[in-house]
């Protein structure tokens, strides 16, 4: 199986990486993405667009997270563990160890 390094990742099953590319891409909602691999389980955080009358995401989350959890353990075959980061209103702290950090949509890097 081929593996590719990210800046600061472990090295991670390529088809992995791809699959949460592909999946951000295809979300336009999601701003941010950050994975990290758990022994039992790939945590993923997002931070969502907020509403367009408002700062507010929780109704996007409330309505989705149930089935982007599914869609994400599905497709990368392993349990996954979806958080809302909320509030993101600085660049983050990424962890030195990670899967996946997509942000091509957060103006904030």
């Amino acid at each position: 199986m081929q593996a590719i390094t990210t800046r600061g990742a472990r090295t991670r099953p390529t088809d992995v990486t791809a699959a949460l590319s592909r999946w951000y891409a295809e979300n336009s909602s999601i701003r941010r993405l950050l994975a990290i691999d758990d022994a039992s389980a790939i945590t993923i955080f997002v931070a969502l667009e907020p509403s367009p009358d408002g700062d507010d995401a929780l109704p996007l989350w409330l309505a989705n997270a149930r089935i982007w959890g599914s869609d994400l353990a599905a497709l990368i075959a392993r349990e996954v563990r979806l958080e809302l980061l909320e509030g993101v209103e600085s660049p983050m702290t990424v962890p030195d160890e990670f899967i996946a950090h997509l942000y091509w949509r957060d103006s904030w890097d």
